[in-house]
Formats: structure tokens, C-alpha cells, sequence
């Protein structure tokens, strides 16, 4: 690759480091790049996962250090979700993703319209009495979506913890990049494995995407709920749109 290359795919990770950390989508941004860099969508769709794990990681650790989450949390949340993406990426292996599109274009859509009109529901923390089985379903088919093409998980995973879990955005957003980085470690593994990741595209991308989870962090630390809720709204908002147009 060309300096230029280089700098280009550094700036689109630190984008999409800063947006996945604060609310999600950035691989909506990542994955047309890899494309553009001259991979087949599939690889693109493998290749990026390198840059969300060191970004989730290293967000997770920052998060960590401010008590933001709990083990108990990360594993009742994580496991299913775990589950959930063995399933998925093995799907992406083979499968036509333009239907699943169809279906989270018009969730967004709808989640969209919540943070608007139930601003509440995102800014605190609640009590839920959900049967847990709804919680452990909820976070295995968002795996299962996570493990199959990534873009846009981090969304889901926000309303299925805020909405469903209880939680209030920064814990939720605290929460969100742990599961993310467990399983984006197996999907990672399972592509490595199918030989569908360019490991050099990938780290150069994982350098921008880790100073960008880190700024994420510390801005989502700085700014709490309100200024997530309003991030949240404009980039789930554009990413529907996005989405709809790609069809």
C-alpha cells in the first residue's frame, strides 16, 4: 500500500473507532473502504472484524478502570451473544446478506424514532422484570446478526441493554464494547481459519480503529448519557439511510 493508502484507512478506523465505542455503525464506513481497497465483500466483511476486537478491547479496558461494568454482566450478556455468533459468522461464509439488510435498516429505523420521542428510557438506569429467557434469546440473535456481517451490531446491543436489560447508556455503551470484543474474538478465529482475512490490510485498519475506540471512550466518560443519546440519534438515524439507499 501507498503512504497515502495507509493514512486514508488510519483516518476512516479512528472514525469508526470513535463512532462504534460512542454508539455503533462504524463499519459502515470500514467495510465499503476495504472494498474500495480492492477486497471481495466477504473478505472486507472478515477483515474488519481485526480492527473492532482491538478497538472493543482496548475501550473495554478504559471502561474497566472507571467501574463501568461487571463480570456477572459481561458474562449473562456475552454467552448467548457468543453462541449467537458462532452461528452467524459461519453463516457469513456463504450466505446473501441483502435481506438481513432489509430487516435492520427498517429496526433502526424504529430505534430511531424511540430515542427521540423516549429520550428517559436511554438516560437512566430501570428496573426490568423481563424473564430472563427474553434477555438470553434477545442477546443470542444479535450475535447471531454480530457474527454474520458486524455492521451495526453495536446498535442493537444498545437497545437490547437499554431497553430490555435496564441499563443506562454510558453503562450499556461500558457493556456493549466487552460482549463486542468476546465475540469478535471467535468470529475473528472462525474467518482466520476459512482464510478470508488480509491480515496486513487488517492491522494497519486496527490502528486507527484503537485510537478511535479510545477517544470514544473518553469522550462517552466526559459527556454521560444526554450527549450519547444525542450522538446516537444523528448516527443511527444516517445509517438507516444509508442502509435503505444500498438496497
Amino acid at each position: 500500500m501507498s503512504i497515502l493508502s495507509v493514512a486514508l484507512v488510519i483516518a476512516v478506523g479512528f472514525c469508526s473507532g470513535f463512532l462504534n465505542v460512542l454508539a455503533g455503525g462504524g463499519s459502515l464506513l470500514t467495510i465499503p473502504l476495504l472494498v474500495f481497497m480492492g477486497l471481495d465483500v466477504s473478505v472486507a466483511n472478515a477483515t474488519n472484524r481485526v480492527g473492532v476486537l482491538f478497538q472493543n478491547v482496548f475501550a473495554a479496558q478504559h471502561f474497566h478502570k472507571k467501574s463501568l461494568f461487571r463480570l456477572k454482566d459481561c458474562l449473562f450478556f456475552g454467552l448467548p451473544s457468543l453462541l449467537g455468533a458462532a452461528l452467524g459468522t459461519f453463516g457469513a461464509v456463504s450466505l446473501d446478506e441483502r435481506y438481513l439488510r432489509i430487516a435492520v435498516a427498517v429496526l433502526i429505523c424504529c430505534m430511531a424514532v424511540l430515542l427521540v420521542l423516549k429520550p428517559d428510557m436511554w438516560e437512566r438506569e430501570r428496573e426490568i422484570s423481563l424473564p430472563r429467557w427474553v434477555l438470553i434469546l434477545a442477546m443470542f440473535l444479535i450475535g447471531v446478526y454480530g457474527g454474520f456481517i458486524q455492521a451495526g451490531v453495536g446498535f442493537f446491543l444498545l437497545w437490547a441493554l437499554v431497553g430490555l436489560g435496564g441499563k443506562d447508556l454510558l453503562h450499556a455503551n461500558a457493556l456493549k464494547v466487552v460482549v463486542i470484543a468476546m465475540f469478535t474474538t471467535l468470529s475473528l478465529a472462525i474467518f482466520l481459519l476459512n482464510g478470508m482475512v488480509n491480515f496486513p490490510l487488517g492491522v494497519v485498519l486496527a490502528i486507527g480503529n484503537f485510537m478511535g475506540g479510545i477517544a470514544g471512550a473518553h469522550f462517552a466518560i466526559l459527556k454521560g448519557n444526554r450527549w450519547l443519546r444525542l450522538i446516537l440519534s444523528v448516527v443511527v438515524t444516517v445509517s438507516a439511510i444509508r442502509m435503505l439507499l444500498s438496497l
